[in-house]
């Protein structure tokens, strides 16, 4: 009896040093953009602990970054499920749901806008005092319309609390709803207090977005560049500078250089999207006249993901 006791303690502990050992590698690999190998190591601790929370929202992220988006939603869902209190669990799940929305059909993109809502106000009420719940669930009220549980009036409403925790947010989220109103000087103005703040990556994205809506070009594609420029971490910011630049077929040498300088730079947690960026930087090759090239792009994505959706049809054409 003894010897089966400790033989099952034994292979609770060596199943629990496995799964840990899994989880680590799994982060590494999420950090490098290696989704297949993430979702692999995932997959093998959540077969160790159906319970893992943190394995199912980081397999909701890595999903997600490879646009396989209701697989995203569902182990975010998962992970809810274990962790109903956890504020950035529950703004994870809202995002995966905007993912899916607006990946989906008009119909399903309306049936998901009360989930949307839903986890955007629960993350906020969980952590009053979270930049990025406070930030997302004033957008939204921004943007969705009143039957669907938006409201310039509920965006207003926020913004004493957003002040208290990051002014430069307050200002972004004051300039969003002066543009809704069609209030473009205070727009403007709201922007420009943003940019004073903080001078971050950020700030000049924003005011990019906000000039290309206006229709602006030269000035939006000015300060994608400075967001390039201003952003010698080489994250997140510089990728949607990047593709602004890209869409709007501006300055795209800019935006290349910025895509390798993100790809060559170390990420410090949380999921790097590597094959989406691969896949845009060999779109923005091939329109410049560099096919070779991006085939290596189209084909370094499918190396980290095999059945990238995007740089395989990139590829094929």
């Amino acid at each position: 009896m003894i010897r089966r006791v400790l033989a099952l303690g034994a292979g609770i502990l060596l199943s629990a040093t496995v799964g840990a050992q899994s989880l680590a590698l799994a982060k590494s690999a999420a950090r490098q953009g290696k989704a297949d190998e993430a979702i692999t190591q995932l997959q093998q601790v959540i077969a160790t602990n159906p319970r893992s929370a943190e394995a199912h929202l980081l397999l909701c992220r890595v999903l997600g970054s490879i646009d396989l988006f209701e697989a995203a939603v569902r182990e975010c869902e998962t992970a809810r499920d274990l962790q109903p209190s956890n504020s950035d669990t529950v703004l994870t799940l809202a995002r995966a749901y905007g993912a899916r929305a607006d990946h989906a059909g008009a119909l399903t993109g309306m049936r998901m806008v009360g989930r949307i809502r839903e986890n955007f106000e629960k993350a906020a009420q969980l952590d009053p005092k979270s930049v990025e719940a406070l930030s997302d669930l004033g957008e939204f009220y921004v943007e969705a319309p009143g039957v669907a549980g938006g409201g310039l009036d509920k965006a207003r409403a926020l913004l004493p609390k957003l002040e208290a925790v990051s002014s430069a947010r307050a200002h972004r989220l004051a300039a969003m709803i002066a543009v809704k109103a069609g209030d473009y000087e205070r727009a403007e103005a709201e922007f420009a207090a943003e940019l004073a703040l903080e001078h971050s990556p950020e700030a000049y994205v924003d005011l990019a977005n906000y000039y290309r809506k206006r229709k602006m070009w030269p000035q939006s594609a000015q300060n994608a560049v400075l967001a390039i420029q201003k952003d010698t971490k080489h994250g997140p910011d510089t990728i949607d500078a990047a593709r602004l630049l890209i869409d709007e077929k501006r300055e795209e040498t800019v935006a290349q250089k910025g895509l390798r300088d993100y790809l060559a730079a170390a990420q410090p947690s949380g999921v790097t999207p590597a094959a989406a960026v691969h896949t845009l930087l060999g779109q923005s090759l091939n329109s410049t006249g560099s096919g070779p090239a991006a085939k290596e792009q189209f084909a370094a994505a499918l190396a980290l993901a095999h059945d990238y959706v995007p740089a395989r049809k990139a590829l094929e054409k």
